[in-house]
């Protein structure tokens, strides 16, 4: 009796795992896997957060261009305006490259996100990001300069009335003075 039973067992068993591995294969076939309930909840929170990873890297990426504009141009109008002197489009100058730099960074990082969460892979070109930049911020830094020479002292206006063209940097000095800053840059770190 107790062979009979020991064999039926250890068939059913058998049984049970040949069933097993041929629906798992079967269904592997089709696409489909078999996993305990437990694991297909742990799953779905999972894809859940993964989407919501998803948004805030949508809105970030959305946002992070406003932002720059919006405060990389008060940030150097108000640095400019307390540095009112001669080095004042040195200051502006190096104050929007520093701007821009953080700006590709971030969008970077932003990038390097939205790979691992949509599962791309898109190359970050950090050259044309910061050319684009410089091209992009030339805007508000003639604007802090204006904003200079509207809030400056009565020193300020005399040494601009006699060196006006001297130091108001147009859209093309000021892209050049980038320019500069990016070889000292590379020079200097690389």
């Amino acid at each position: 009796m107790k062979a009979v039973i020991s064999t039926l067992m250890a068939t059913i068993f058998t049984g049970v795992i040949v069933i097993k591995f041929f629906f798992s294969s079967l269904l592997t076939f089709f696409g489909y896997a078999v996993l305990p309930i437990e694991s297909l909840k742990n799953l779905t929170h999972s894809k859940k957060i993964v989407q919501k990873m998803q948004h805030r890297n949508k809105v970030k990426s959305a946002n992070v261009s406003k932002r720059f504009i919006k405060r990389s141009g008060k940030k150097v109008a108000v640095t400019a305006v307390s540095a009112a002197t001669i080095g004042t489009v040195a200051v502006i100058g190096t104050l929007t490259y520093l701007e821009i730099s953080q700006y590709c960074e971030d969008k970077q990082v932003l990038n390097e996100e939205a790979n691992i969460l949509f599962d791309t892979d898109k190359q970050f070109d950090m050259n044309a990001c910061l050319e684009q930049g410089k091209q992009d911020s030339a805007d508000f830094a003639n604007e802090a300069w204006q904003s200079v020479k509207e809030t400056s002292s009565d020193v300020l206006d005399s040494i601009e009335q006699s060196s006006d063209e001297l130091l108001d940097p147009s859209r093309k000095a000021t892209v050049e003075l980038f320019e500069s800053i990016d070889e000292w840059f590379n020079q200097t770190f690389n």
